[in-house]
């Protein structure tokens, strides 16, 4: 019998951040939280560069964002971002919040997929 051809490596034309403490919190509960979070993303990069995020059931407070390899300057993504720079009334439990977005150290879908995060939605859904 032969051998199973090998599986081909993977594209690698993505890249993925890290997004801590997300706003809004928790945004893969509800889609409405889901398409603010989307939006609030794609108002940073655009809504061509947000490709897909992903979330991990035992990490409830980190997202993973698709971006393709090549696009707009990440700088403006990575960093702080103050929920009261962001937000145009936020309330006395948002004001002292923020979010933080870095690099991830998984670089394809697959390793995402190996350590358990689970495809959340795409940008072609949700902007």
């Amino acid at each position: 019998m032969p051998k199973r051809a090998p599986t081909p490596p993977p594209a690698n034309d993505t890249r993925f951040f890290t997004v801590v403490n997300p706003y809004p919190e928790q945004p893969y509960m509800a889609l409405e939280d889901s398409k603010t979070f989307a939006r609030w993303i794609a108002c940073i990069i655009g809504q061509e560069n947000l490709l897909a995020f992903y979330h991990k059931p035992k990490s409830p407070n980190v997202v993973i964002v698709e971006t393709p390899k090549i696009g707009p300057d990440f700088g403006r993504l990575m960093g702080e971002h103050r929920w009261r720079d962001i937000l145009r009334r936020p309330t006395a439990h948002e004001m002292p919040e923020a979010s933080s977005i870095f690099p991830c150290t998984l670089t394809t879908t697959r390793m995402m997929e190996k350590t358990g995060m689970w495809f959340l939605n795409s940008n072609k859904r949700l902007c």
